[in-house]
């Protein structure tokens, strides 16, 4: 029950990024409106959030990838490696940026667009891992 509420949290935090981002750039369209340098004040909330689950994403990849056996196939290991080590990159990039805006530093928009895209997408698919291991646990 614990790792399904888990990865629900992982999938409804990477839909709100996806969603927020996409809206974001429907509120200034083309490159011809200038984007306001500073953070938007939900981006501020949803960075706690973005950051409690890279650590989430992280801790349970990080176990499957322990638990990886020889008995698992060269697919499994492939994908729960890639896996790890995209969350891990995403994670890097955040917590090395993040700090530096919660001080009032520079909202750099090209890092933080790469950021919100790549955070639904690992965020998503470890969601989706950790759902079906819990359902697994349970059965």
């Amino acid at each position: 029950m614990g790792t399904r509420l888990l990865a629900l949290y992982l999938v409804l935090t990477a839909l709100a990024v996806a969603v927020y981002f996409i809206a974001v750039s429907w509120q200034y369209p083309g490159v011809d409106q200038p984007y306001p340098v500073e953070a938007y004040p939900a981006w501020e909330v949803l960075h706690w959030f973005m950051a409690a689950a890279i650590l989430v994403a992280l801790a349970g990849t990080f176990a499957r990838k322990l638990r990886l056996g020889a008995g698992d196939g060269v697919r499994e290991h492939l994908a729960v490696n890639a896996l790890f080590y995209a969350l891990l990159g995403v994670g890097l990039i955040f917590f090395r940026i993040w700090p530096s805006l919660l001080r009032g530093g520079e909202y750099d928009l090209f890092v933080w667009g790469s950021i919100n895209m790549v955070m639904p997408v690992v965020l998503a698919a470890a969601g989706v891992r950790m759902w079906r291991a819990g359902g697994a646990e349970e059965g």
